[in-house]
């Protein structure tokens, strides 16, 4: 019996003993198995980052920023975005973007989509698309980058051409990349623009972001219509194919993410080197150690000059922002400065939602911050005025958008109903326009100088249904009547 019992406890030993190897080696296969996925992981986002050219894709729109210049004299003087790229390379910045690149890319891995995108990138396009591309941006073509821009609005490319063009500029990641860069530049430069003093940086901030993504969108297409100038069109509408499928979303949603967590990791850092400057300014030099190593020989005497001794210029929450005295003008009509200018037909509205979707972009912001009384009045008068002026320009944009037209429109008082037929169940009707001749009208054909459209014919007249827009987004309709020119 004893005999059995210690059988019995050997046997659930041994198997027991058996179990907890088998274990082991089960664990210890997948931490041997892991390592190797996540080697091979890293081995193909290095190969699609060389190959892609993100690898320099910091480097790239650093580059970009020195051309761009003017997106806002005020936030950025055009001198201090040399200062600004010293502060954040400095700071290490090309090593942290690509650092986190690298983990947005592995946090995010598909297999499938990185080897979708390394073929096509290493494909007879995709390499055309790269040289063109550094070719480009190569300081070598400043001259003629320039006599480019000056040419195409003489002789602008085909609508096709520019609808591809839209279609890379939709998926690619180079604007929002140029964005997050510009933005950086903004607020390592803030402590040091006597032109933001008073300012918050948030509020600036978030006034850039809505109103410059436009500016530098524009810039960019500039850049590509020149950097792909010499490639086909099929080739172009390829790529856009690559940007807008499942791989080439995966793509740039990862380059744009990760560029943006690298910028955000060398502010960090760049706002302790803020303190350092401003300690260094407040303490009145005269060596400035730092700040000959930073900044460029320009900038040196406007940073001593910024000093007030009796204010300290950063705390241990960062730099100083002093608070603003904002006083609201009574001038002030809240938008009621617009009111003069025509409201735009719903129909142009349409070509320039599809045409001309940044220009539309800007029309539905301006609305909605027109509509908003309470952000109206947070803003000081410079930035009201401001405001006022770029959606008035905005809206003359719009107004003169040009729209391909028919003979029918023309001034009402120019159009002749001349008769009306039966055809089935409807009547159409017989227009005479100012060159003379006939047209047949029918329900929902544009009609008039304002593209109204034709509700009803009836025998004795024609009612048109004019839609249009104005500055707020009121939708206003009028009702418009052609009648036999012997009843008028």
């Amino acid at each position: 019996m004893r005999i059995d019992k210690k059988v019995n406890i050997l046997i659930i030993f041994f198997f027991g003993a058996i179990w907890v190897l088998a274990l082991s080696a089960e664990v210890q296969a997948k931490m041997e198995a892991m390592p190797r996925e996540n080697k091979l992981q890293i081995k193909t986002i290095e190969k699609l980052l060389r190959t892609s050219g993100l690898s320099t894709r910091y480097q790239e729109v650093e580059s970009i920023l020195e051309e761009y210049k003017n997106i806002d004299r005020k936030s950025l003087k055009p001198s201090q975005t040399g200062f600004a790229k010293n502060l954040m390379r400095h700071e290490k910045g090309p090593r942290r973007v690509l650092a986190n690149l690298r983990k947005t890319f592995l946090a995010g891995f598909d297999r499938g989509h990185a080897e979708t995108s390394i073929a096509w990138f290493k494909g007879r396009t995709g390499q055309n698309i790269l040289r063109a591309k550094i070719e480009g941006n190569s300081s070598d073509n400043k001259n003629e980058r320039e006599k480019f821009k000056k040419q195409i609005t003489v002789t602008p490319p085909n609508e096709s051409r520019l609808l591809v063009m839209e279609r890379i500029l939709s998926e690619e990641a180079m604007v929002e990349n140029i964005q997050t860069l510009f933005l950086a530049y903004v607020e390592t430069m803030f402590p040091f623009n006597d032109n933001l003093q008073g300012k918050r940086l948030v509020k600036v901030m978030k006034m850039l972001k809505n109103e410059k993504a436009e500016y530098i969108r524009e810039q960019v297409r500039l850049q590509r219509l020149f950097d792909f100038r010499d490639i086909k069109e099929a080739d172009l509408k390829s790529y856009a194919r690559y940007l807008e499928s499942p791989a080439g979303r995966w793509f740039s949603f990862s380059a744009i993410n990760g560029f943006a967590k690298g910028t955000k990791s060398t502010l960090a850092e760049v706002h302790k080197i803020q303190k350092k400057l401003l300690l260094e300014i407040e303490e009145g030099g005269p060596e400035f150690p730092l700040m000959r190593q930073l900044a460029p020989a320009g900038q040196r005497y406007l940073l001593v000059r910024l000093r007030d001794p009796f204010k300290p210029l950063f705390t241990d929450q960062g730099p100083v922002q002093t608070q603003e005295t904002e006083i609201v003008s009574m001038a002030r009509q809240f938008g009621g400065e617009l009111e003069n200018i025509p409201p735009i037909s719903l129909y142009v509205m349409s070509k320039i939602e599809k045409k001309q979707p940044e220009l539309f972009r800007k029309l539905k912001y301006y609305e909605r911050l027109f509509n908003n009384r309470e952000d109206l009045m947070a803003m000081n008068d410079d930035e009201y005025a401001d405001s006022v002026e770029a959606y008035r320009t905005v809206l003359e944009q719009a107004s003169e958008t040009k729209v391909s037209k028919t003979p029918l429109q023309a001034e009402y008082e120019t159009l002749k109903l001349t008769g009306t037929i039966s055809k089935n169940t409807e009547i159409l009707a017989l227009i005479e326009t100012p060159d003379q001749k006939g047209h047949v009208v029918d329900q929902g054909d544009l009609i008039g100088p304002r593209f109204g459209f034709v509700e009803e014919v009836q025998p004795e007249r024609i009612i048109v249904i004019e839609k249009s827009r104005d500055y707020l987004g009121n939708i206003l309709t009028r009702q418009r009547t052609i009648e036999f020119a012997e009843n008028i």
